[in-house]
């Protein structure tokens, strides 16, 4: 099984119970065991139960510049039957499987490694001790036990008598309704925090902050998207944060020689110039696919069709030695094409098919989705919009097996829910992923594919390097099919916020995203290109002055089509494939017009991923001023939809209606933002805070 990660985050706020502040992550983090149970015992001390029932205890050593778990001392007892076991100080709380709860006294609580003796025990009919076996969560700060069942905290006064512990045959109510808590701690006296879970994959832990007498609810979201058990380090005293100061651990981060953030360019410029596409076929090798006809052809990405369409056909070319190709659109587009284009943006949406057969006798085809920005034929200029589209530099495509032309699809029964279950996209809607993890090149919508999976092994042998034969060159087109459509809502922006200061992000009026396109000749799919999305939303989305300690995707739904493309040359059906391809912002009936979307990203945000981050992409927002990104072209976002249990890529070009945002709030310390991909003034993408 494989091991757990322990990390360590530091309340900014303990005594406010974040009132002005948040839980950050230090960045240190230790390992214990799949099977193990942890259990904090304040002073920095932490212990571990083996799956052998031994217990080790561990030291945080990292104020001072060392490591996380500290190997302090290994008890050799065996605690296996313990059902529940929590420690304040120097008394560590154990209930058995049986029910009888046994406290230990611990001979150096500072250290941890002293001897662990036992004090006494309470048998299983006691009414604490029942209270502690049903509880969901308990916890302790000195000599006072807590407990939270069903939505409400109890407290319990522990003392001793002689050498024999004492509990009150009741406890004391501290709060009520608190439903949704799973788990509950304190970081000291008077603060209580829980965790609650929620169906969101998304969003799928809040912590709230309580403090006062009676506890009430102060930062309903101190933190969202941290996952697992939450260990206290539990101290005696708490002190008042200075809501001056920036939340750090250790010495402050350097922001020496960072300058103010560069005022944002003209957002609306258009540029001139010919309209190119261009790219790359290879073999599945990666060597080159010379001599091959490349078909361009007009994406359709909106309207809906009936039975066999013949898509809109460019022009053709041919790939050099080196396997390369470039296809100048022509000055004047077919009148549909141009009326798509109109719809769009400027943005004209191409697919370049290069196709033939191995030495075998197997078909394969090339499949890239480059975006075209065509003159306005009003101005003779591209748009601002179609510029930043096809910014991207040329994509290098390998081709891959295709079905022979009337063949039976192995991928086109829809997959059960049990192999929908097991696909890479589902494991992203679950949360399992990590939303900056890169979206892989190929995917099953049935299973999860091995890291080894070859795509080029056919009847048993592999055909990555077998020669690749043109079918010819004359009378080459596609004809299409629509298999059907779905749903999916879809990540188009994020913004942040961290220290005094509110996050903004609007997406307005019109769609301005790029969204791959995944392309199958069975039930694997591998993402080629993209098609651009320009035309209009019909209202106006995103969020406004969110924060401090904020972090958000944003998500607006769009309809994805599956269609089926038979591909003729010389009058003659040589092979077929599938595709997925993004459509247009829809509303589904009875659903919202957009969503929010992943916490997880406030990951990014802070002390410590603003210390790893390079100096040249930082900038300083002075006090009471703001900064946003309203040109240019955001970061990809993986993962960002999941149409037909694919999970597809997306991203959005910024402008006046779309733009991510950060107000600076007015106190005196300096509020730092860094461009994730690069300098805040060139090619950021988006960016963090801190």
């Amino acid at each position: 099984m494989t091991p757990r990660t322990l990390r360590k985050y530091v309340d900014s706020d303990p005594k406010g119970a974040d009132a002005d502040g948040t839980v950050f992550d230090t960045g240190f983090t230790g390992t214990i065991g799949a099977q193990s149970r942890v259990f904090a015992g304040g002073n920095g001390v932490i212990y571990e139960i083996l799956s052998d029932g031994r217990v080790k205890s561990y030291k945080d050593n990292t104020a001072t510049g060392g490591q996380l778990l500290t190997a302090a001392r290994t008890y050799d007892v065996n605690w296996t039957t313990r059902k529940r076991v929590w420690a304040s100080g120097d008394r560590i709380f154990s209930v058995h499987e049986g029910g009888k709860l046994e406290v230990f006294k611990q001979g150096d609580p500072l250290t941890g490694k002293g001897e662990l003796t036992l004090v006494g025990t309470l048998p299983v009919d006691r009414p604490a001790v029942v209270a502690f076996t049903n509880a969901d969560d308990v916890w302790a700060v000195g000599r006072t036990i807590y407990t939270l069942k069903d939505g409400e905290i109890r407290s319990w006064a522990y003392t001793e008598s002689g050498t024999a512990p004492v509990l009150p045959t009741a406890g004391t109510v501290v709060a009520t309704g608190l439903t949704a808590a799973v788990q509950a701690w304190s970081p000291g006296p008077g603060t209580v925090y829980t965790a609650s879970k929620t169906t969101s994959a998304d969003n799928p832990t809040t912590v709230k902050g309580y403090t006062g007498t009676p506890l009430a609810l102060v930062n309903a979201e101190v933190r969202t998207g941290i996952e697992g058990e939450f260990l206290p380090d539990t101290a005696s005293c708490l002190t008042a944060s200075d809501p001056e100061v920036k939340p750090h651990f250790g010495a402050a981060p350097d922001s020496t020689g960072v300058s103010t953030a560069p005022a944002e360019s003209d957002p609306d410029q258009v540029t001139d110039g010919p309209a190119v596409v261009s790219g790359k076929f290879t073999l599945g090798d990666g060597n080159p696919a010379p001599g091959l006809p490349v078909l361009i052809e007009a994406v359709n990405t909106g309207e809906e069709t009936e039975g066999e369409t013949k898509p809109p056909v460019l022009g053709q070319t041919t790939t050099a030695s080196d396997g390369s190709w470039s296809f100048t659109l022509p000055d004047t587009l077919p009148a549909d094409v141009q009326a798509a284009v109109d719809q769009n943006g400027g943005a004209l949406n191409v697919s370049a098919t290069a196709a033939g057969k191995t030495s075998s006798g197997v078909p394969l085809v090339g499949l890239d989705h480059p975006v075209a920005a065509p003159k306005t034929p009003a101005t003779g200029k591209i748009t601002a919009f179609a510029a930043a589209a096809s910014s991207e530099p040329t994509h290098t495509v390998a081709l891959i097996p295709a079905l022979p032309a009337g063949a039976t699809d192995p991928g086109a029964t829809d997959p059960t829910p049990e192999q929908a279950a097991t696909t890479y996209a589902a494991l992203r809607e679950s949360g399992a992923v990590d939303p900056d993890e890169p979206t892989p090149l190929w995917q099953s919508d049935r299973s999860l594919l091995s890291e080894d999976f070859n795509p080029y092994l056919v009847n048993g042998s592999d055909i990555s390097a077998q020669k690749v034969t043109p079918y010819g060159s004359e009378n080459c087109y596609t004809l299409q099919f629509e298999i059907g459509s779905t749903h999916a809502y879809t990540v188009v922006g994020e913004a942040h916020a961290y220290w005094d200061a509110k996050a903004s992000l609007d997406y307005d009026t019109k769609m301005s995203s790029t969204v791959d396109v995944a392309v199958s000749s069975g039930s694997n799919w591998k993402l080629g290109g993209g098609v651009t999305l320009g035309g209009s939303a019909g209202s106006a989305t995103g969020f406004s002055k969110q924060g401090p300690y904020f972090g958000r995707q944003f998500k607006v739904p769009i309809k994805y089509t599956k269609y089926r493309y038979t591909y003729y040359c010389g009058g003659v059906a040589r092979s077929s494939w599938k595709k997925i391809i993004a459509g247009k912002y829809d509303i589904p009936n009875g659903k919202e017009a957009s969503r929010m979307g992943s916490s997880k990203v406030a990951k990014n945000d802070g002390p410590m991923p603003y210390a790893n981050s390079p100096r040249a992409n930082r900038g300083i927002v002075e006090r009471n001023t703001y900064f946003q990104l309203s040109s240019g072209k955001s970061t990809k976002w993986s993962g960002a939809a999941t149409a037909f249990k694919v999970a597809l890529g997306a991203s959005t070009q910024y402008d006046r209606d779309h733009k991510q945002r950060i107000d600076a709030g007015s106190k005196n310390g300096e509020h730092t933002i860094w461009g994730k991909n690069g300098r805040l003034s060139g090619k950021p993408g988006i960016f963090y805070s801190y």
